[in-house]
C-alpha cells in the first residue's frame, strides 16, 4: 500500500519548530498510481493539485516543505519539493529543514 505524505509547517512561524507530517486519506496499490496522483497538475500554473487542496483544506495556515509517496512495508519512497518561482518565503530563508516524511 502506498500513501501520500506531506511535510508542512505553520506559515509565518519557525518551520523547524512547527513542521509536521500529514497523511492523505487515499491509498494506492502501486507507486506509479501514487506518483500520478501526487504529480497531477490541472491548473495550468505549475501547482500540484494535491498540495493546492492540502493548503486550502488547512485554511492557508500550513505550507508544504516536501511531499511524497511511501510504502511503509518496503521503504520505497518518492519525493517532490517546491520550486519557489517567486522566491522562498521569509521564514524559510537560511533555514535548513530536514525533509523527512515521518508520521508520528
Amino acid at each position: 500500500m502506498f500513501k501520500i505524505l506531506i511535510l508542512a509547517y505553520l506559515i509565518g512561524q519557525d518551520p523547524t519548530a512547527t513542521q509536521k507530517t500529514f497523511q492523505m486519506q487515499r491509498t494506492f496499490d502501486s507507486m506509479e498510481e501514487c506518483k500520478a496522483e501526487l504529480n497531477l497538475q490541472t491548473r495550468g500554473n505549475g501547482t500540484y493539485d494535491v498540495l493546492y487542496e492540502f493548503v486550502g483544506d488547512m485554511n492557508f495556515k500550513w505550507d508544504w516543505l516536501t511531499a511524497g509517496c511511501r510504502n511503509d512495508e518496503t521503504g520505497e519512497e518518492y519525493l517532490i519539493n517546491p520550486s519557489y518561482p517567486l522566491g522562498k518565503p521569509e521564514e524559510l530563508e537560511d533555514v535548513d529543514v530536514e525533509k523527512k516524511l515521518n508520521v508520528i
